[in-house]
Parts: C-alpha cells; structure tokens; sequence
C-alpha cells in the first residue's frame, strides 16, 4: 500500500510541476511574442513573394513599400528566439533539483 501511494504522489508531483511550467506567466508571454513574430515574418515572405509574381507577370516593378512589415521583422524574430531559448523559470531549478534524487 505504501509503495502505491508513493507511487501516485509521485505521477501527481510531476503532473503539478508540468502544469507550473506551462502556467508560467513569462512562458506565455515569450511564446506569444515568438508567434508574433514568425507571423509577422511569414506575412512579409508571403507579401514578397507574390511582389515578385506580379512584377513577374506585368514586367513592371510592384511597390513593396505598402507592406506594414518592415525589414525589422527579421531582427524582432531572432530577438524573440533567443528569448525563447534562454527563458529560464524558477520551477525548472525545483524540477533539475527534484530530477537528481534516486527514488
């Protein structure tokens, strides 16, 4: 009976460390801002590339200057990921912690 409860605390343990991470306030924060960015990246790649269609096919240049996203998009999306990968969470010191004990 001991063993199973020990057992069950231990599933809940990590099932409340799991949802204290993906909760974490500056986890959604950073997340939304990277989405932010690669949309904002994929608008302008997309906004481009049919630029390039339409030029292709009247043999004219088309204005891109119209595009609301500017050349920055780029730097904004590294900024973003790079705060993405070097996001740290205090839960995660509890879990690193928790991780080096034997059971």
């Amino acid at each position: 009976m001991l063993s199973s409860e020990a057992e069950c605390m231990r599933g809940r343990g990590i099932m409340l460390m799991a949802k204290s991470i993906l909760n974490a306030g500056k986890l959604d924060g950073t997340v939304a801002t990277l989405i932010d960015a690669l949309r904002a990246v994929g608008h302008r790649g997309g906004y481009l590339e049919c630029a390039q269609h339409v030029e292709e096919l009247f043999g004219q240049e088309f204005d891109i200057s119209h595009c609301s996203v500017t050349d920055e998009a780029n730097a904004e999306l590294a900024r973003a990921e790079n705060a993405y990968d070097y996001l740290a969470l205090p839960v995660m010191d509890l879990v690193t912690k928790d991780l080096e004990h034997d059971y």
